[in-house]
Parts: C-alpha cells; structure tokens; sequence
C-alpha cells in the first residue's frame, strides 16, 4: 500500500474515533488503542532490534516502530504529523514520548529522562518521580533529569524542527533506557526486563495523564483509564486456551474423597486408631498431555503487560495443579498443595487458637437442622432468581452420594445426600455457595477474560474470604462457624508439621471438643490427596478483607467481577478503569445496610470483634 494510502486510512480511523493496528513499510507496526494526545516512538534498524525497547513500546496503549534509516525519514514525520493532526482536532497538543536503547559502553545503569521542564513543568516532574521510584526498586538502576532541547537519540538527527513541531501542536520527551537486562556476556534476559517494562509502562501512563491535565482540553478521571481498551485476538485466544484447559478437570472434585461416609464406618469400627482408606475419582485428563498444551502457548508475545502476567500466572498454577493431581495419594502432593495455598503463617495461626479460645468461653447451643433436600429446595429458589439474570448459563444443582457437604462446581451446586445445615445458618450457606461463588462465576462468563470465571491463580484465598464475609453480611456468621474456620487453620498447621491423620483427628476431637464424627470430616478435609492446605484459605482470605476494605470499602464492588486473587486487585482496578471489564451483578445481601457494615472496618475491626 502506498504511503499516501496509510496516511489517508490512518485519518480516517482517527477521526471516527476507531482503533489502529496495521504493519508499515520497513519492518514498522502502528498501534493506536484509540486517538489518544500521546505516542511513544522507538527508531529502530531493521534486523538491529533491542528486545527490551520493543517489548516496552508495543507495551503502551499508543506506539509506533519504524526505520531509524535516514532514507525512511520523510515517511515517518509524514506518518507523525498524519496522526497528531487528526488527534489535535480534539486534544489541541500531542506528546511524543521517544524511546531507545542507551549505548552499553556510556550508560550502563541510568534511566534518563530528557524533557522541556520549563515548557512541560507539570509533564517533567511526573516523569522524574515516576523514574525515581521506579528505579527504587531495581538493584544498581538509577535515574536522571534532563532539561535539554535534544530530545531524540544521539545517534540520530531530531525528526522536526521548533517551528515544525509548534505548528502541528506535538510536545517531545525522550527516555533512555540503560541495558540493564543484557548480562555481561551480552545475551538478553526476557525475565529481568519484564518487570522492568511493567513498571515503565505505569511511569508512561502517569506522565501522559499528566501531560493531558494540562496541556489538552481532554479529562479522564484516573491515569489507569488511558490503558488499553481493547484486546487482541492472540490474546483472547490464549485466554480461551487456559480457559479450555483449567475447564478440563476440576481440583476440588479430584482431591475429595467419595466415601467419606464408609470411611467414618470403618474408622470408628478400628477404634479411631488407623488412618482412613479414601477412594478418588479418576483423573479425567493426562497432566503429561496438558502440560505439553500450557506450554505451546506463546504467552510472551501478548504485548499488553496485565494480561501477560495473568496468563503467565495462570499457565504455573495450572502445571503445578496437574502435577498436584498426578501426585495424588503420594507424600509429594503436600509439597504441591503448599506450592498452591501456602503454609499456615505464624500470625494466622495465632488469632485462630485466639478465637477458638473466645468461642469456648461462650458455650454452645443446640439448632434445628435442615437436611439435603430441604437445603437443596432454598438453593433452587435462589438460582432462579440468577437464571433470570444469566438466561445463557446452564445453572444447575444436584444432591449425590458422592458428595461430602456442599461444593460449588461451574455454576452447578452439589450437596451431599446425607448433608445437613442449622436452619439458623442456610441463609448464610446460601449466600456463601451462591451469592459469591455462583455469582463470581455468572460475572466471570459475562467477562472478555474467561478465566475470570474458572479463576485466576490463586483465587481461592479472596474467593474464600468474600463467601465468609457473606455469610457475615448475611447476620449468619455465628460463633461456632469461626470456631470451625479457626479449627481448619490449626488442623493444617498440624497437618504441615507432620501430625498423623489419627494424631489431627485427637486433637480435633479431644482438645478442640469436636464430637468423633465431626472431627473425623474435619481431618479428612485437611489429609485429603496427600495433605491439602487450601482450608487455611477461609479464614485467612476473611482476615484479608477485613483489612483491605478497612483502607479501601470501594474495592467490594470490584471482588464480584470475578474468580481473581489477591495479588490481582491491582490489575483488576486497572481492566476495569480502561472499560474493558463489564460492571458486576451483585448479590441482594448487598444493601445500604451491609455496606454501612464494612463502613464500620475503618474502627479497627478484627476477627475476634465478628463475635460480638
């Protein structure tokens, strides 16, 4: 295509506001996300690209490669005045943010920073404070500040002049980035600039954001809004393939035992003094055949850093679950259930022995009980209610045999046929099982991103937490439920410490005052598999939250977009800001009265305060 072509396509797009992706001459690509006053440009030769400063431009929401060559000179300023002239007719001032590779041999380690500050005041000490703490967090990285009109590499010639640049209305930054993730033996190390492109990328957006505040008419309410809006297909696609591979087994089901009410028989018939045989389902897939498919996937070529992280993540939980399963029944599956839900930590454990101690000092009552199928009729009620609202999802519910308790499975609710629940506490359940984990999958299917729905790595911690915060929100969070939360966290710590299975059942039974059965269920919950860590995830992801929403109650809304972990809010805020994740359905527990409720966490609420 000719160069007067692209021009006029490039026009086009921009002015009806349409996204821009297409290859250019010389080995060029031009990225716009959506007309936005910035890009950033990096000059490059042909067969001479730094990975580094590739992979950080083609990070950002707005970028253009193209030949450094003195010959493809006249074509890129065409290209450069095309978009800031068709931007400006909105904006009425344009940034180029130029970036390049430092020369090894002049600038080892120094992240340089080259501005107009007396032209760009507000733009220049966003970028230097961006820099600087940034590079606080780098071993051996520094940063500088330089107020200069050379703006462009030193190797080569600035592509306009001042009048040139004044009449189409485009203000210049340069960065240098030092090879900090070159070894000394020159090869490039793709881990170590990774987290440097994540950082540098948020030090842009917060410049640009500055740049916009007061140099153009535009507003946008917060600087993660001017992230991308949109995904690529290659993206998307690995995000069905993670999706499609997670969906193939399902953790929770193939580490719970099926004969848990025949193992409690035997157990009692041997005096409680050998451990349980626990029989499994199969393994629906070959970990070895799954693995192969995680690692096909061509996660480092996704160009935006949020979802290259996502995925990354979610492609090591799912290895390390698959080789969790292969293990299944054999001492090496403790190390990876650890791998995945981590060890008791010392505070945790502590204020489980505290609230286990606070409960026991207020004594027990007797409650009616509700059986499976009367349990199974208020689930029903309430999923209709989410029928309604997710006509395209097949929500369903089954009672089985070879269920212990209640389990939520992708929108399908399974109880056990010989389950029961306190009347007082249904409600709670229901919310628990429905209201979070129902609800967070129907979102999670309703999201651009389909692991939202399955779950990103380490979802279950925050998962957990919400579905107990639930049941707090519900007024059926009693005593003697965080007493059972607390127990499962003592029971894991034993379990990790190397407590035998009879050893846990005893103190569960005798120290902990759990009647035989009771214990027996609880220890069978923690030795399952092998030694299955996750119960330590309820009580913690509840103290979490109860922190978390004491500095930040706005995030509530946000945790029902989806399956997501901990170390996702972040990320989460940050898809959400750009528009790029559907707002959540939220459950009716969620009135003004429940939000007045975690208002209330800013007092200095803990988990011994729930009792009261």
């Amino acid at each position: 295509m000719a160069l007067t072509e692209i021009l006029s396509e490039l026009r086009s797009k921009i002015e009806r506001g349409k996204r821009v992706l297409r290859v250019l001459p010389g080995d060029g690509r031009i990225m716009l996300d959506r007309p936005l006053p910035f890009i950033c440009l990096y000059r490059s030769i042909p067969g001479q690209v730094d990975p580094g400063v590739d992979q950080l431009v083609r990070a950002q929401t707005c970028y253009l490669r193209y030949s450094a060559h003195a010959a493809d000179a006249p074509a890129l300023k065409n290209i450069l005045a095309t978009v800031a002239t068709a931007v400006n007719h909105t904006s009425k001032a344009f940034l180029v943010i130029e970036v390049w590779p430092a020369d090894r041999a002049l600038n080892p380690d120094t992240f340089k920073a080259l501005c107009p500050a007396n032209n760009l005041p507000a733009t220049s000490r966003a970028l230097q404070q961006g820099l600087t703490d940034m590079v606080s967090s780098i071993p051996g990285a520094r940063s500088e500040m330089v107020d200069t009109d050379t703006r462009h590499p030193p190797h080569l010639s600035p592509l306009f002049d001042g009048d040139e640049l004044r009449k189409l209305g485009i203000l210049t930054v340069g960065i240098e980035v030092p090879p900090i993730y070159w070894s000394p033996d020159d090869r490039y190390s793709r881990l170590a600039f990774r987290a440097i492109r994540s950082r540098l990328t948020d030090v842009i957006k917060r410049t640009v954001f500055a740049f916009m505040r007061v140099q153009t008419t535009l507003r946008f309410p917060h600087y993660l809004t001017l992230g991308r809006t949109t995904f690529t297909r290659s993206a998307l696609n690995i995000d069905r393939r993670l999706t499609r591979i997670g969906a193939g087994f399902d953790v929770l089901l193939n580490v719970s035992p099926v004969n848990t009410e025949q193992a409690w028989q035997g157990f009692e018939r041997d005096g409680c003094a050998k451990p349980p045989e626990l029989i499994y389902r199969l393994i629906p897939v070959d970990p070895d055949v799954a693995k192969r498919q995680l690692f096909q996937l061509r996660i480092g070529e996704v160009e935006d850093n949020a979802l290259e992280f996502l995925f990354r993540d979610k492609r090591n939980e799912l290895e390390t679950q698959l080789t969790l399963l292969s293990e299944r029944g054999t001492p090496q599956f403790l190390y990876s259930s650890l791998r995945l839900h981590g060890a008791v930590e010392p505070s945790l454990l502590t204020k489980a022995h505290a609230l286990i101690a606070a409960v026991d000092r207020m004594g027990t009552q007797v409650h009616e009980h509700l059986d499976a199928h009367a349990f199974a009729a208020l689930v029903e009620t309430e999923l209709v209610r989410y029928r309604a609202l997710f006509p395209e999802l097949p929500l369903g519910l089954r009672i089985r045999n070879d269920v212990d308790g209640v389990l939520v499975s992708k929108g399908q609710v399974l109880i056990g046929d010989l389950f029961t629940v306190e009347a007082y506490r249904a409600n709670a359940l229901l919310q628990h099982e429905v209201g979070t984990h129902v609800l967070t999958y129907c979102n999670g299917r309703r999201q651009p991103l389909q692991q939202l729905s399955v779950g990103l790595a380490g979802y279950d911690q925050l998962q957990e937490g919400m579905a107990v915060l639930a049941e707090y929100l519900c007024g059926g969070l009693r005593p003697q439920r965080l007493k059972l939360l607390a127990a499962r966290v003592v029971a894991v710590h034993a379990m990790t410490q190397g407590a035998s299975f009879v050893e846990c059942y005893r103190m569960l039974s005798t120290d902990l005052g759990y009647p035989p059965e009771q214990a027996f269920r609880l220890a069978v919950r923690v030795y399952r598999g092998g030694g299955y860590a996750k119960d330590a995830a309820y009580l913690r992801g509840l103290d979490f939250l109860i922190d978390h929403l004491s500095k930040f109650p706005e995030h509530l809304d946000l945790f029902y977009l989806g399956k997501f972990g901990t170390r996702h809010i972040r990320l989460m805020e940050d898809l959400h800001h750009r528009g790029v994740l559907n707002d959540p359905v939220l459950p009716p527990f969620l009135d003004a009265a429940a939000r007045h409720q975690i208002a209330g966490f800013k007092n200095g609420m803990g988990l011994e305060q729930l009792l009261h």
